[in-house]
């Protein structure tokens, strides 16, 4: 029943609102109208349908950036693990994974993205940590792990990105200006050729159906916008991709 009633918002209610107003308003003074609404259809569905497609990329790609940020921070964490470091250092270093781990989970749950700045202090704490130690780790260990470090840093900066930016604002209006101009004008053009006799109820029954069905096609691509914030029953359940690796014992 979640996916169904997760769709449903202010919106909805607006347009619904203005289909009845509409259609009694058509009823009750005889507003009869010709239109074509091809336009319409070309306005909404070719922008909807792009915006819907390039949003579900964007969730599927961060997906895969959070699980390629969760693996490589694992093998980062088993490879000092596993180097001749002190206990303690290890230790530091599981802490500051875990809190980088939460820091930009929580930033990506936010309803808003705000300002990334605590993300980046816990991804600079990681490099530092690795600077620090590098006389310490023998071999080609050095460079396993900064490779390792810049596949974690490239898939924290693609899914910052991912929470600031969307799909054109612009594109949002053109669609959003079109659904409520064929909830205006489709009750008269309805009216106009089947007669004067219809009834409010079937006149709003036909018309409240459309606007329906093209503002929840709206409110599904906008909560594919952010598949991170949680409000949506398609959004990224994020407690799987968390930091959990224990520290092996001493």
């Amino acid at each position: 029943m979640k996916r169904f009633t997760a769709i449903v918002n202010w919106q909805t209610l607006i347009v619904l609102c203005l289909s009845f107003l509409s259609c009694y308003f058509t009823i009750t003074y005889h507003f009869t109208m010709y239109m074509d609404f091809l336009i319409f259809g070309l306005l909404i569905a070719f922008p909807v349908t792009l915006a819907t497609k390039e949003a579900f990329k964007r969730r599927e790609r961060a997906i895969q950036y959070l699980s390629l940020f969760k693996s490589t921070l694992q093998s980062l964490y088993y490879a000092v693990v596993n180097s001749k470091l002190e206990y303690r250092e290890k230790e530091f270093f599981k802490n500051i994974s875990v809190d980088l781990t939460r820091s930009l989970i929580d930033y990506l749950k936010a309803y808003k993205a705000g300002d990334p700045s605590s993300v980046h202090a816990a991804s600079d704490k990681l490099a530092f940590f690795v600077m620090r130690n590098k006389k310490a780790l023998k071999g080609s260990l050095p460079d396993k792990i900064l490779f390792y470090l810049f596949r974690v840093n490239s898939s924290v900066e693609f899914l910052l990105a991912v929470k600031r930016h969307r799909t054109p604002r612009g594109l949002h209006a053109v669609v959003k200006i079109a659904i409520f101009l064929f909830v205006i004008f489709y009750p008269a053009t309805l009216l106009h050729e089947t007669g004067p006799s219809e009834s409010l109820g079937y006149l709003f029954m036909s018309s409240g159906f459309k606007s329906l069905f093209l503002i929840s096609l709206l409110n599904v691509q906008e909560m594919l916008e952010d598949p991170f914030n949680q409000t949506g029953s398609d959004d990224i359940r994020m407690e799987d991709f968390t930091f959990t690796s224990q520290l092996l014992p001493a």
